[in-house]
């Protein structure tokens, strides 16, 4: 077996602003109880990986206070979006690959990230990103660690792009085609019925 298929770890990504939202997101109530940050967590564990919660908020740390078994990691400044967060745990030093996923996708469920999971073993060595049958989302993908994800991710990063997107462009991938219910995401108030049709 692949050493890189050993080391997977999930990154859940929950440290947006939620601008348009107008409230966190994270800790919206989610319609199987909870919140979607606590939704999200049941639906990873099955999967049996280390988890890590990436977020600049401290109050999601406390919602997850009770679970010992995931890392929570406070987020340093700057807070330039979601690629500036993946750097962040990409330059930890660990080897292995990460599920990275971001708290918004509320529909996203264990058998999702199996889907996932089960494509990027057949290619470990390139990004596996998900894909709803008409674009790509990215922000929900397995991210080798190594060479030349972390340091492509750092150059762009210096020369202040925060597309991921321009990103992935730079990297080798391959898109995961996944049930498009369950890829979508609310940015903003009117989105949430979409999620409860």
């Amino acid at each position: 077996m692949n050493c890189l298929v050993k080391s997977l770890r999930v990154c859940l990504l929950s440290g947006g602003e939620s601008r348009r939202m107008g409230r966190d997101k994270a800790l919206l109530p989610h319609q199987k109880g909870g919140v979607w940050l606590t939704a999200m967590i049941e639906q990873l564990m099955p999967l049996g990986l280390p988890i890590v919660v990436v977020s600049r908020h401290q109050v999601h740390a406390d919602v997850l206070a009770h679970q010992s078994d995931l890392k929570f990691v406070l987020e340093p400044p700057p807070w330039n979006g979601p690629l500036q967060a993946l750097n962040f745990v990409l330059s930890s030093g660990s080897d292995g690959a990460w599920l990275v996923l971001p708290v918004d996708m509320p529909r996203l469920t264990t058998v999702v990230f199996q889907q996932l999971i089960d494509a990027w073993r057949r290619h470990p060595n390139k990004v596996a990103v998900a894909h709803d049958g008409e674009r790509l989302q990215p922000l929900l993908a397995i991210i080798p660690s190594g060479s030349p994800f972390r340091t492509s991710l750092s150059e762009q990063l210096s020369r202040g792009c925060y597309r991921w997107l321009d990103w992935l462009d730079r990297v080798p991938y391959e898109s995961v085609v996944l049930p498009s219910g369950c890829l979508l995401n609310a940015n903003q108030p009117k989105d949430l019925s979409a999620l409860s049709e």
